[in-house]
C-alpha cells in the first residue's frame, strides 16, 4: 500500500462525501467521518482493525537461536560450528547470514563484546525504531482513511443497489422493448414540438400577451364579436366599440376625410358612410 493508495483514497473519499451531500444534505457528514477516525484510533494499539492487525515483530526476531561467543576466542573455532549454525546464530541477531563458512564466522565473531552492532551488517528488513514508528503511523493513516470509506460505503448502498438494478433491468430488456420505450420518449417530446406551432383556435379569437387565444368570455366582454364598418377608410372592419371610437383619430380614418376634402373635427365624429359626410 503506497503513496498511490493513499491517494486513491483521498479522492474516493472526496467524490463520495460530494454525492453524499447531494443526497442528503441536513447530514452532518463532517461528525460522521470523525467518529470512525475515533474509533480506529482507539482500536489501533489492541490490533482489532480489520485488515490491520497488529505486527508481531519481524521474522528475524522469532528465527535462530542465539550463541553465546565468551567461550570463542577466534573466528576459526565459530567456523567448526558448520553452516547452519553459524545461520541460526546471524538471524537471532538480525544480521546478514549469507556468504561462505568463513564470513559468517567472521561476521559473528565482529560483534563479540560490542554493545552495538555495526549497521552495514544489519539485514535491509532490520529497521530502526524512528522507521518502525514512521510506518506506524503511515498505517495508521491508512486505516482511518479506509475505515471513513467504508461508513460512505455504507450510507450509499441504496443508492448502488438501486442503480445495480437499473441497469440489469435495461441490459434484460429485447429489442422490441427497448424501441416501446423510444417511441414513448419521442411521444413526450411531442407536446413540446406542438407548442411552437399555430395554437388551435377554431373560432378565431385575438391573441392575448402569452401568444395563445383569449377566453371566449372576454371576448364577448369587450364585444370584440360585434363588426364596424367604415366606408370613409375604405371599407375596413373594426372589432368592437372601443377600436371602432379610437378609429376616428387615427391616421385611415384621417386620410380618407382629407381625400374627400372634408376636415376631420369633431362635428364629423361617427360619420362612416361617405354620403353621410
Amino acid at each position: 500500500k503506497t503513496g498511490e493508495y493513499r491517494k486513491y483514497l483521498l479522492c474516493l473519499i472526496e467524490y463520495l462525501t460530494w454525492f453524499v451531500q447531494r443526497i442528503k444534505p441536513l447530514m452532518d457528514m463532517d461528525a460522521d467521518l470523525q467518529e470512525e477516525v475515533n474509533q480506529v484510533l482507539a482500536t489501533w494499539e489492541s490490533g482489532t482493525v480489520p485488515g490491520w492487525p497488529k505486527e508481531t515483530g519481524s521474522a528475524l526476531t522469532n528465527v535462530g537461536a542465539h550463541l553465546d561467543l565468551s567461550a570463542f576466542s577466534s573466528w576459526e573455532e565459530l567456523a567448526s560450528l558448520g553452516l547452519d549454525r553459524l545461520k541460526s546464530a546471524l538471524m537471532a541477531l538480525g544480521l546478514k547470514c549469507g556468504g561462505t563458512l568463513e564470513e559468517r564466522a567472521q561476521r559473528l565473531f565482529s560483534t563479540k563484546g560490542k554493545g552495538s552492532l555495526d549497521p552495514s551488517l544489519m539485514t535491509k528488513n532490520n529497521k530502526g525504531k524512528a522507521s518502525k514508528e514512521k510506518e506506524q503511523l503511515r498505517q495508521r493513516e491508512l486505516a482511518t482513511l479506509e475505515a471513513q470509506v467504508y461508513r460512505l460505503a455504507d450510507i450509499v448502498a441504496p443508492q448502488r443497489g438501486a442503480t445495480k438494478e437499473n441497469v440489469q433491468r435495461k441490459q434484460a430488456r429485447t429489442d422490441g422493448e427497448r424501441d416501446d420505450s423510444e417511441n414513448e420518449e419521442s411521444e413526450d417530446d411531442s407536446p413540446d414540438e406542438a407548442d411552437d406551432d399555430v395554437p388551435y383556435n377554431p373560432k378565431n379569437l385575438p391573441l392575448g400577451w402569452d401568444g395563445k387565444p383569449i377566453p371566449y368570455w372576454l371576448y364577448k366582454l369587450h364585444g370584440l364579436n360585434i363588426s364596424y364598418n367604415c366606408e370613409i377608410c375604405g371599407n375596413y372592419v373594426y372589432k368592437g366599440p372601443k377600436a371602432f371610437q379610437r378609429h376616428f383619430a387615427e391616421w385611415r380614418h384621417a386620410h380618407g376625410m382629407r381625400c374627400l376634402g372634408i376636415p376631420n373635427t369633431a362635428h364629423f365624429a361617427n360619420v362612416t358612410q361617405i354620403e353621410d359626410a
